[in-house]
């Protein structure tokens, strides 16, 4: 009896409630399930999209950019989430610019890091107390990409454990017996 009222209840609380008064809806998931039009993932960079065990010596790590270009023939919108130091800059364009700088002086490959690819969606600290595992940076990219649920792939267990706990999906890049990157096709909108 009592399990028939509460959905009596409930169907009237559906049929007559505003959608952002019933559980669920009116929060960010349910905005960006509603309305996200292009998906977006987000990329540590060391060890993720470029080879950092010999820093005299950086190079994408196999199978990087033929990944970003998959994503981008697939409308995924990319971005970045690196930690640098406080110290490479006053403001975010400094810091972006200093860290760009540092790449390319080491950078091996034939042709530079495509960061233009990553135009508008890098997401630096602006102090070290920000820096990963701390939830600023996740929380920020989670801002930037709604109403999208972004991914975020990286390689370091306790980061993606707190982006997962702010709300993003994640994906641990280079385990055993799986591919080192999310495959595309298992990207999703919402």
């Amino acid at each position: 009896m009592f399990r028939s009222l509460a959905r009596v209840a409930f169907a009237v609380t559906l049929a007559t409630a505003p959608l952002a008064a019933i559980p669920g809806w009116g929060t960010p998931a349910a905005a960006a399930a509603a309305s996200c039009r292009q998906p977006v993932v987000y990329f540590d960079l060391g060890n993720v999209l470029i080879d950092t065990s010999d820093w005299s010596h950086v190079r994408y790590e196999p199978g990087a950019l033929a990944y970003l270009n998959e994503l981008r023939t697939r409308d995924v919108a990319v971005g970045l989430i690196v930690n640098i130091p406080e110290s490479w800059g006053a403001t975010q364009q400094e810091k972006l610019a200093t860290m760009q700088q540092y790449i390319a002086d080491r950078w091996a490959e034939s042709e530079p890091f495509v960061w233009s690819y990553f135009d508008g969606r890098v997401v630096l600290p602006d102090t070290d107390a920000e820096r990963k595992p701390a939830p600023v940076l996740f929380e920020r990219a989670l801002t930037q990409s709604a109403p999208c649920r972004p991914y975020y792939q990286g390689e370091v267990a306790a980061e993606l454990s707190v982006a997962a706990q702010v709300g993003l999906r994640t994906y641990q890049v280079g385990r055993d017996g799986q591919p080192f990157y999310l495959p595309a096709a298992q990207l999703r909108r919402r």
